[in-house]
């Protein structure tokens, strides 16, 4: 299983087009007779052969997952594949989520830093969509670049177990969905998202969840790329209040989005 696009533009995004050892823009600019020159790499954390540096027991889908990729240069990446010893699997991802924390604090975008904002030629969802069946979910999944998720906090361990379950398995399908082009594919995603969302309503959790549209963009006054962003909620039903889209009381259309005990992004 090789990377997706869809994965490879995670790891450029998460990455802010840079270098995750020296920061280095890894796009250099056009030349009057050329275009860009690119020298930014995916390099795997845990390695994809068996006999390859850091190689480790994970499965063709981890392998290529955006969780074990990093953006380095050409420099860097040889380095640390013939470094092994000294670039350990912890060590990478060390760097790989102190890199992706300064790609965030950096603020205001300058021209060739990436950043997210909000589309402006779509209204901004202000609800979750209460949801109760597999296929309305898979297909928010489909187009999502991204994905953000919010679940309660001080809850019995197996409870939590199974919310974190899910919205693992929500990631993953955010991290393949483009892959997945056959009748028989898209049907055993909907049908293993139902699975989850039945055995979360047993348990009288609720599940919520909206598309934001935004735009990739590295500050130029060009155009960005459309990027949606998947938000899913798990919340207990008695901490869950139902509305129409004017906000009122209504029994079955939507969730309103409160503020979660606990918070995360992927």
């Amino acid at each position: 299983m090789a990377v997706s696009e869809k994965t490879r533009k995670i790891i450029w995004g998460e990455a802010g087009g840079r270098c995750a050892i020296c920061r280095v823009q890894v796009v250099t600019p056009e030349t009057d007779w050329d275009d860009p020159s690119v020298f930014g790499e995916e390099a795997h954390i845990v390695a994809r052969s068996k006999g390859g540096p850091r190689a480790g027991a994970l499965d063709d889908a981890s392998i290529d997952n955006h969780t074990n990729l990093v953006l380095l240069c050409s420099k860097h990446h040889k380095q640390v594949d013939d470094q092994p010893g000294h670039f350990t699997v912890d060590l990478l991802r060390e760097i790989k989520a102190k890199h992706a924390a300064w790609t965030r604090s950096l603020g205001e975008a300058t021209p060739g830093q990436l950043r997210l904002v909000p589309d402006p030629a779509f209204p901004q969802p202000r609800r979750l969509k209460l949801i109760t069946r597999g296929s309305p979910l898979w297909n928010m999944i489909k187009p999502s670049m991204t994905f953000e998720y919010a679940l309660p906090d001080r809850l019995p361990e197996e409870d939590e177990d199974l919310i974190l379950e899910f919205l693992g398995l929500v990631q993953d399908y955010c991290d393949i969905a483009s892959d997945l082009i056959g009748v028989r594919e898209n049907r055993d995603a909907e049908q293993a998202l139902q699975s989850y969302l039945s055995k979360l309503a047993e348990r009288s959790f609720l599940v919520g969840a909206l598309v934001r549209h935004m735009l990739l963009t590295d500050g130029s006054d060009q155009d960005g790329t459309p990027w949606p962003m998947l938000r899913v909620e798990v919340l207990p039903a008695s901490h869950a209040t139902i509305t129409d889209e004017r906000g009122r009381p209504h029994p079955d259309v939507q969730l309103s989005a409160g503020v979660p005990d606990e918070e995360q992004s992927a």
